[in-house]
């Protein structure tokens, strides 16, 4: 392991005139044979689950897969079992030209971009789902029920597929965290596979990153900063309570006319909301702002701030 580590911090310090083309995998089978030969060679594999249309984010979460294993494999896969019908599957940005660039110049070692019928054989969404139960009615997950069966259900089938030594995550989706970490405990795969959650990656102004972002006119664009500093203001204020916080971030927000969907204040490990008096100490808080416009899409910003156990 020590001697090729050494040889890849070499060829990475020659620049990237060395730098190999990503390996792209597109069935099952070659994604299997894959995994077969990098565990003959011992080694490592992190994984970054994405739908493509890379940004600065997703490229952090590789570098992060680069520093906790050998291999760095990417998916990209527009999963449709975590859209509802009107949401913007058949819209949802689609770039592999340029992901791919990316991906090289980011140094990731593998991708696999599955055909919908590799993943779901038997048809959309299957036979069978993991539906996290915990999260059911809960901020997130009460929006958008199909989101989390959706995630979840494919995450599960790249881990059973990829059987990677990590899986690397942002926190800018803090449900889907939740319900990933959530779901590798209660079906015994957390000895296997670890869990790694990357902070959420955040443009210049605060603004969360997110391949959605590119749906906001500029408008709305020039609000969108309102949403983290209100999340920031509301943790940090003396004295600050989940009541307060609920409170604070959706007068404020309001107050810029923005229309908050959920403010949510939660425990980090189940998602359930913490009482108004209750310690603020060693919470999630989440939110989704809807932002509409005459004449463009409407978009859902969502963000989060971990407020750390004391």
């Amino acid at each position: 392991g020590v001697r090729l580590a050494g040889a890849r911090g070499i060829s990475q310090a020659a620049g990237t005139g060395t730098r190999t083309e990503p390996q792209q995998l597109c069935s099952n089978a070659e994604l299997i044979a894959w995994r077969r030969k990098v565990a003959e060679q011992g080694r490592r594999v992190a994984f970054v689950p994405t739908m493509g249309n890379l940004h600065e984010g997703h490229l952090e979460l590789i570098d992060a897969a680069k520093q906790r294993a050998d291999e760095a494999i990417v998916s990209i896969f527009v999963n449709p079992s975590q859209f509802a019908s009107g949401e913007d599957l058949d819209t949802y940005p689609r770039t592999l030209e340029e992901d791919m660039q990316k991906l090289r110049e980011r140094g990731a070692t593998a991708l696999f971009t599955p055909f919908a019928n590799e993943l779901y054989p038997t048809g959309i969404p299957g036979g069978t789902m993991v539906v996290p139960h915990f999260v059911e009615g809960k901020s997130e997950a009460a929006d958008r029920p199909h989101f989390v069966s959706g995630v979840t259900t494919v995450c599960l089938k790249f881990f059973n597929l990829l059987q990677p030594d990590v899986a690397i995550f942002g926190q800018k989706d803090a449900m889907q965290c939740v319900v990933i970490a959530r779901m590798l405990e209660d079906l015994m795969l957390d000895h296997r596979i670890a869990l790694h959650v990357v902070p959420t990656s955040r443009e210049f102004d605060g603004v969360a990153r997110s391949s959605r972002n590119s749906y906001l006119s500029p408008s709305m664009r020039q609000k969108a900063p309102a949403i983290y500093k209100a999340l920031c203001a509301a943790t940090s204020a003396a004295g600050a309570s989940p009541g307060s916080v609920r409170s604070s971030v959706r007068q404020e927000l309001e107050r810029q006319e923005l229309e908050v969907s959920y403010i949510s204040v939660a425990d980090t490990r189940f998602m359930n909301e913490k009482a108004d008096e209750a310690e603020l100490s060693n919470s999630v808080v989440s939110i989704c702002c809807v932002m509409k416009e005459e004449g463009h899409r409407t978009c859902r910003l969502l963000d989060n701030v971990l407020v750390p156990a004391r």
